[in-house]
């Protein structure tokens, strides 16, 4: 209250309108007012990131740096050479995708990582989510009878599965459920689960 009175009294004392200011203070969006604040402070800590990462670089602006984008999915890396480009091209790329991270490996390199929740598109051509001998499920990139295991997500009780589900699932997934998208690869993880066992066998279904 008191400062409300200093205010008005400035104002009356400067012969501004008081119904002026107070419309003024009434529609001030000051939620607007605070996320253009986190806007500003982000992005000057994105432009330090920036520049720290061009003084780890320890060159001047004329050289060429190789950069190397490598993308990491729910199943399978690629990697990209994007090629070789100057200071200020490096700068506007890390503009343009702050949710890369950045890092030099050598004067004349830097690698760039991103994860994506997708499947890579090689994974979408040859994943497959089968069953190991001890009853690991696991995500195979080919089929499971190569071997190829990319991740293992947890073991299963095989006999509640085989007497649980219908006849002739167990066997399906011995042989490999064949997984061409995230929307397959999620409805599999979480139709598996319910017979997923902790470290000391005990059954986590229903919270067993």
């Amino acid at each position: 209250m008191t400062a409300a009175i200093v205010i008005v009294t400035i104002l009356a004392y400067r012969g501004l309108s008081i119904s002026e200011a107070v419309e003024r203070l009434l529609t001030t969006n000051y939620s607007e007012a605070v996320s253009v604040m986190g806007m500003v402070k982000q992005d000057t800590q994105a432009e330090q990131d920036i520049q720290a990462l061009v003084d780890q670089l320890e060159t001047d602006g004329d050289q060429l740096i190789r950069v190397v984008l490598q993308t990491k999915y729910i199943c399978g890396v690629e990697t990209e050479q994007l090629g070789k480009m100057d200071i200020s091209q490096i700068k506007t790329l890390l503009t343009q995708h702050p949710e890369w991270k950045a890092k030099v490996i050598s004067s004349d390199t830097v690698h760039l990582n991103q994860n994506v929740d997708d499947l890579s598109p090689i994974c979408k051509q040859q994943a497959y989510i089968s069953i190991d001998a001890i009853g690991n499920l696991n995500l195979y990139e080919g089929k499971p009878a190569e071997e190829n295991v990319i991740r293992t997500f947890f073991q299963l009780d095989v006999n509640t599965l085989e007497s649980s589900l219908p006849e002739g699932v167990l066997q399906q997934l011995q042989e490999g459920i064949r997984i061409q998208d995230k929307d397959e690869y999620d409805s599999v993880i979480s139709t598996f689960s319910d017979f997923a066992v902790d470290e000391t066998h005990r059954l986590l279904r229903n919270g067993g």
